[in-house]
């Protein structure tokens, strides 16, 4: 599932307030690098905010009245991707724990001065090995099962990009 968030005029989302929120947070891994490539492997921790708040219930309304399933937020973290930087591909689901894994990840461009590719690979029945490549822009977001494994490209500007990672289980 993928879209843009359209917010009622005067609820508009505060994407400058969530932005500022996740660079003054914590980082809670530490990146990792290999000769062809630098990634940016840093999960930045968001704190609660109410901007952060009504993009979240703006999620849970939109995919209850297009999909008829409730999400519920399990967590938040972020990417911060410096210029030539890329995330590293992974899944958001503990295969150790996956009763308390969660369902469904979304990313959201919370700053993105051009936009980003996110590469979603899955496997469809005996044709293994497919990937779905989408692009990610400033207010949009892409939800899909957090068993599918994700990458987004390497950020090709001069400016840091911002995205917002939450993970979520259904009812």
């Amino acid at each position: 599932y993928y879209g843009k968030v359209d917010m009622p005029k005067g609820f508009e989302i505060d994407r400058n307030k969530i932005k500022n929120d996740i660079i003054n947070s914590y980082v809670t891994d530490q990146g990792l690098t290999d000769n062809k490539r630098s990634y940016a492997y840093s999960d930045y921790k968001v704190p609660f905010s109410q901007p952060l708040q009504w993009f979240q219930d703006y999620i849970r309304d939109f995919f209850k009245s297009e999909h008829g399933q409730t999400l519920i937020p399990k967590s938040n973290f972020a990417y911060i991707l410096n210029p030539g930087q890329a995330s590293i591909n992974r899944n958001t689901v503990d295969l150790v724990d996956l009763r308390n894994s969660p369902d469904y990840t979304l990313l959201y461009g919370v700053d993105i001065d051009d936009k980003l590719d996110v590469t979603i690979e899955y496997n469809d029945n005996r044709r293994a090995n497919r990937s779905w490549t989408l692009p990610l822009q400033n207010n949009k977001f892409i939800i899909f099962p957090s068993m599918q494994r994700f990458y987004v490209s390497q950020n090709k500007t001069k400016r840091i990009q911002t995205i917002l990672l939450t993970s979520y289980e259904y009812i």
